[in-house]
């Protein structure tokens, strides 16, 4: 590495941009890859609770709903006969005998309905250690009249569930009580008797919970609606905790406004920072309430588990990223001392060469390219120059003779020095300028070809796992009578991310690709075949086109054109070809700057294009001038620079110009430059021989 120490010249700002670059694409590649993937997953996420929240709340509403059927029927045959005590008592044993869902029936008739002075009577059936055994329950220590099952459908007029309880004195379980209440017709006016019930056990909502899981440790639980735990993996919370403890337990106000939510029958899938009271995880909830009942299913979704994979797949790349990093930085050194290290040589050369030391012996060069021609030129130039010194030598003993005369000379010689030095300066600069885009062409060809194998891999292989994910979907379909239905969704949807992942790599391979062919495009640099070309019907076209171009990407685009040209020239010897390209790189430039500044000025502003071509005896000039936003004067000398560009990212890849400029300087061997004012408008003026041969 003291290579980048000791230079700080073209191989240091090619290292640093083109490696800077890089690390911007592969960083921008990453982060889209991880916010695409997570959104992919919690998407998903969101779909599945939903699914398996409402599966669950279906499955216990087909059991409350079995059970509730029961006593309704029940009841209808209560009412509608009168029925003896051992009648009533039949019908009891029988509605619990025959429906294995229901832990217990009674019914509870009210003061006096049988014999006067009988304050209670209700027969209870139940189920005991696998066994129906029956009593009367109610009494001083068993006041039915005052319990919830019995007063609240009294009271509301209709069949309702209760909150769960542990029923002393009666079931001894963890249980609720669907009651339902009976009337009998009077003297033409309905009189209530009694409520007849249907206990169910909530063991079976417990085990029906706990067999929910979700990934390692996510769980499902039940509040009542009240709040009240009903089932939970932690069995202490079982009725002695509330949604709403928890929350000021943790200090939460997120869980608090769930648990309102849950208890008013809202369903929703939360976001937010909650620890789940059993693992204390980070993890969301997904609620949805059981109609019958009013009570309310959720379920608990551990976030680090479900965005594992997601999170492992960006550290492998992050890991093959930097690994690739480390390999490009490592070409590019390796291209960069390659082209420089005789370039440095010819420097310190041209240095004591311009300090007047002409013997300076100049730096071997084997290679056969744009830096042994330059080479060749120096010599030939020390050479030259050598010669002349001798000569100015000579004449200057023979012009001794007068003193009148060799001042005058003298002077004469003082002159043509200096513009000779001039002369000799400007081509000087000309040629290192030149050199240097060769070398940037050669460079950029040697990384474009190298990025371009292994890109070239990765769509391969991008477009082949497309194919393959729609194989895989099509062997899901043909054994998907072997498949549960929650499976064969599973597969297809984890095959269906497969395709959509590799698609977008395919998008983006090819994005890449098409800004390596503009890199290939500007470095290879070759001729056309010269023809005669009409340059102001080119122009004309090209105008056109770019125009109409602009027009397709922004409908309430518009643009005056003023063109003005000389019917004089007649056909040059051109590439039409090339030089339609230059027109056309311009005439975009010139529609994106106008657009851009009729965006910023509204009404205020009106976009116009002046075209005019000069038939200048032995060249033809052509202007372009736009009055859009203008070139910055510091940035004014870059604009011909490859890579440079001033559009935002994606919009532009900064060769257009370069290119262009390659095509009229090297190809035509014509001039190329810029005028702008920033603000007010930018004009491209370019030369080219009539004749080129």
């Amino acid at each position: 590495m003291n290579f980048l120490k000791q230079d700080k010249g073209l191989a240091f700002k090619l290292i640093l941009y083109i490696f800077t670059s890089i690390g911007i694409i592969f960083s921008v590649i990453f982060l889209y890859n991880y916010k695409i993937s997570k959104g992919i997953v919690e998407k998903n996420l969101k779909l599945n609770a939903k699914n398996l929240t409402i599966a669950s709340v279906l499955k216990v509403d087909k059991v409350l709903s079995t059970v509730q059927k029961i006593p309704d029927n029940f009841a209808k045959i209560i009412v509608a006969s009168d029925l003896s005590k051992s009648n009533i008592i039949e019908i009891l044993r029988l509605e619990v005998e025959n429906n294995p869902e229901i832990y217990g029936a009674a019914i509870a008739f009210e003061p006096n309905y049988f014999e006067a002075g009988q304050n209670y009577f209700c027969p209870y059936f139940y189920r005991n250690k696998g066994k129906i055994d029956f009593k009367y329950i109610g009494g001083a220590n068993y006041d039915y009249y005052t319990m919830d099952w019995y007063q609240i459908p009294k009271l509301l007029n209709k069949s309702i569930w209760s909150e769960p309880y542990y029923d002393e004195g009666a079931g001894n379980a963890l249980m609720s009580t669907y009651s339902v209440p009976l009337y009998k017709t009077v003297q033409g006016r309905k009189v209530f008797i009694g409520i007849l019930t249907a206990d169910i056990s909530l063991d079976w909502l417990q085990e029906f919970m706990n067999s929910i899981k979700v990934l390692k440790t996510g769980y499902g639980y039940v509040v009542s609606t009240n709040g009240t735990i009903v089932t939970h993996p932690v069995k202490s919370m079982v009725m002695n905790e509330t949604i709403f403890s928890i929350a000021d337990a943790q200090k939460s106000p997120e869980l608090r406004e769930i648990g309102r939510n849950m208890i008013h029958g809202k369903s929703s899938f939360a976001e937010f920072a909650y620890r789940n009271v059993k693992t204390h995880k980070l993890s969301w909830i997904a609620y949805t309430p059981i109609p019958l009942n009013n009570w309310s299913i959720g379920i608990v979704f551990p976030v680090d588990e479900f965005m594992a994979d997601v999170n492992n797949l960006y550290t492998n790349l992050v890991f093959l990223g930097l690994i690739g990093l480390v390999f490009v930085l490592l070409v590019i050194v390796f291209i960069s001392r390659s082209i420089t290290s005789p370039l440095r040589g010819l420097t310190l050369a041209a240095g004591k060469f311009a300090g007047g030391d002409f013997n300076v012996q100049l730096p071997k060069v084997k290679s056969k390219d744009e830096i042994s021609k330059l080479n060749t030129s120096f010599i030939y130039m020390q050479n030259a120059l050598a010669a002349t010194i001798n000569d100015l030598r000579d004449a200057s003993d023979k012009l001794k003779i007068s003193n009148e005369k060799l001042e005058d000379y003298n002077r004469t010689l003082e002159q043509k020095v200096d513009e000779r030095a001039a002369e000799l300066k400007a081509a000087q600069v000309q040629l290192v300028q030149s050199e240097k885009m060769a070398s940037l062409g050669q460079l950029t060809a040697g990384i474009a070809h190298e990025i371009r194998n292994p890109l070239n891999f990765v769509n391969n292989f991008a477009e082949l796992t497309v194919e393959l994910a729609d194989e895989l979907a099509e062997e899901i379909e043909k054994i998907s009578d072997t498949l549960s239905a929650k499976d064969k969704e599973y597969f297809l949807e984890m095959t269906g991310d497969i395709r959509s992942n590799a698609q977008k790599i395919n998008d983006h391979g090819k994005r890449a690709d098409s800004i390596i062919r503009g890199m290939l495009l500007h470095s290879r640099g070759k001729a056309g075949d010269m023809q005669p070309t009409d340059i102001n019907a080119v122009l004309a076209e090209y105008i056109s086109l770019g125009y109409h171009g602009m027009r397709a990407q922004d409908q309430a685009f518009n643009l005056k054109i003023e063109t003005n040209y000389d019917k004089t020239i007649g056909s040059i010897k051109a590439v039409p070809q090339n030089i339609s390209r230059v027109f056309l790189n311009i005439i975009n430039n010139a529609c994106y700057s106008t657009n851009q500044k009729s965006k910023d000025l509204k009404e205020a502003y009106f976009p116009v294009l002046s075209v005019q071509t000069l038939n200048l005896e032995k060249v033809v000039e052509i202007r372009i001038r736009d009055n859009g936003k203008g070139i910055p004067q510091e940035i004014l000398d870059k604009v011909f620079n490859p890579f440079f560009t001033t559009k935002p990212a994606g919009q532009g890849t900064g060769l257009g110009l370069s290119l262009s400029f390659d095509i009229i300087v090297q190809e035509h061997h014509g001039e190329m430059k810029v005028e702008s004012k920033e603000g007010e408008f930018a004009e491209f003026i370019i030369r080219i021989p009539k004749d080129l041969k």
